[in-house]
């Protein structure tokens, strides 16, 4: 339906526009059919222009229906979500507001949902279940990063930088995940500022809780290196 209307919709505006410059590029039309061609010229290209209006309409509320279809098929509740970790700080109505774009999606043990180098195009928030962020050593090989379960987040910082994820993302057992689209989450900021606001710091604290593990492991790691050298010194001493 959508590529019929778009069709008539150029071809209106087409039309319209060869017909107003008709009379200007033939000089042998009459009067007369200069003023029609101009006339019926402008009628299509008005036309094919205030078709556009109903046809955007119809397009972003189709993704409406389908986006509270899927939420109605996968409904949840504030009280499923309001003790995990990214609903934090956030009020009834804003909860709400979030549940409304989120989509409720399940996936296997051993799924994997992020791929290495892969563009990711929606936010993922851990509903139930277990996850591993891994990263490629070589193509046989994979070290485990860490691991993350409810409330948290994964793929956030390639959501926002738009750039291709460093990590892979597995799931460690059967698990849901809320996940909100890209052209959904614009909507959300742009309609409830506020609470776009309220989403990023969020994302920010778990990023920041995420990186200060690590570098408590990378610290780890550092101290197990520089006692091993020593103890192979007193050894070889």
């Amino acid at each position: 339906m959508y590529t019929r209307n778009s069709m008539n919709r150029s071809l209106r505006f087409t039309g319209g526009v060869i017909l107003v410059s008709l009379p200007f590029l033939v000089g042998d039309i009459g009067f007369t059919g200069k003023i029609t061609a101009v006339i019926v010229g402008f009628y299509g290209i008005v036309t094919g222009l205030i078709n556009f209006c109903p046809l955007g309409y119809l397009i972003l509320k189709e993704r409406k229906d389908r986006r509270k279809k899927l939420s109605v098929e996968n409904s949840i509740s504030v009280n499923d979500v309001k003790e995990l970790q990214f609903f934090k700080g956030m009020n009834e109505e804003e909860m709400r507001n979030v549940l409304s774009y989120a989509v409720l999606n399940n996936y296997p043990k051993d799924t994997t949902v992020i791929t290495e180098g892969e563009p990711i195009e929606k936010l993922s928030i851990i509903f139930s279940g277990q996850f591993k962020i891994v990263k490629s050593i070589s193509p046989e090989n994979q070290k485990i990063i860490t691991t993350i379960g409810d409330g948290e987040t994964y793929g956030e910082m390639s959501f926002f930088d738009n750039m291709p994820p460093c990590v892979s993302v597995m799931s460690l057992e059967d698990s849901k995940v809320l996940e909100i689209e890209e052209d959904g989450f614009n909507e959300l900021i742009k309609n409830h500022p506020h609470l776009g606001l309220k989403i990023l710091i969020q994302l920010m604290h778990i990023s920041s809780m995420r990186i200060r593990a690590l570098n408590e492991q990378i610290a780890s790691l550092g101290t197990w290196v520089l006692k091993s050298r020593q103890q192979l010194r007193i050894n070889a001493a």
